[in-house]
């Protein structure tokens, strides 16, 4: 589980979003959709706890894995310091991901903010296995999004959704995603990742429309490995109380958003 790569790239791709290439045989071959890395920022202790970061890509080509992550606190400043060449202390792959089962189509991606970099893993696989697949993906603004064009596949059909209308729906993204549902979009699956409120506002439109949504949770970890349980979440459990929890390392990130008290 532990593992020592090497930094193969970083480059800086937006405003504050930094693309980190790693090098390590075993992660890039066993890493699957949504799972994460818990990775050490320094070779210090300073700071102390691992940072969890979505698998945003593998290429077994070259034996190596994607990361995105956002320079928003001391211990990613740190990470975008890296130079190529550097040894990066990784745990993982870690925790359970994405369910997809290959009848139900078209499989819809709905992205906020960093919550992209999951799902692009996911979309890519998708394509490769030859299903239509259709990836909405807001922000705020459009000098905040991640370039998208420097991970898609050809067969992706992107729609963008920025808060202040500089590109694409003027809206929220889950509002440019029941825009299409009114227009005839008629999905099989539907996986989501980003902000709590997006994936609550999803989790009752997925419950009213009645269509299958997974839901990848962002929250704040510790261990990475199940042990703490620092970030343990309600689950709705038949037949149990009180209501019981679920690691989002351990059992999650990915859950059924019917499983997930809001």
């Amino acid at each position: 589980m532990l593992a020592r790569a090497v930094v193969k790239e970083i480059s800086k791709i937006s405003r504050r979003i930094y693309l980190l290439e790693l090098e390590e045989e075993r992660l890039a071959k066993e890493a699957s959709p949504g799972q994460f890395l818990h990775i050490r920022v320094s070779s210090v202790y300073a700071p102390l706890l691992r940072r969890p970061f979505s698998v945003a890509g593998v290429n077994d080509n070259n034996n190596t894995v994607q990361v995105l992550f956002a320079e928003i606190g001391e211990g990613t400043r740190l990470l975008s310091q890296l130079s190529r060449g550097a040894y990066v202390d990784c745990l993982g792959p870690l925790g359970s991901g994405f369910k997809c089962f290959s009848e139900e189509t078209p499989a819809v991606l709905i992205a906020g903010g960093m919550g992209a970099a999951p799902l692009l893993f996911l979309a890519n696989s998708l394509v490769q296995q030859k299903r239509e697949v259709f990836m909405f993906y807001g922000a705020p603004s459009f000098s905040e999004m991640i370039p998208l064009q420097l991970f898609s596949t050809e067969g992706l059909n992107v729609i963008i959704a920025t808060e202040d209308g500089s590109s694409g729906f003027h809206g929220l993204v889950t509002e440019a995603f029941q825009d299409s549902l009114q227009r005839g979009l008629k999905p099989g699956q539907v996986f989501a990742c980003g902000a709590r409120a997006m994936l609550k506002v999803l989790a009752e439109d997925s419950r009213q429309r009645n269509y299958h949504l997974q839901v990848s949770l962002e929250e704040s970890m510790a261990c990475g490995i199940g042990a703490c349980r620092g970030c343990a979440v309600k689950v709705k459990k038949e037949q149990e109380l009180p209501v019981p929890f679920a690691r989002v390392c351990k059992e999650g990130p990915v859950f059924d958003a019917r499983e997930v008290v809001w």
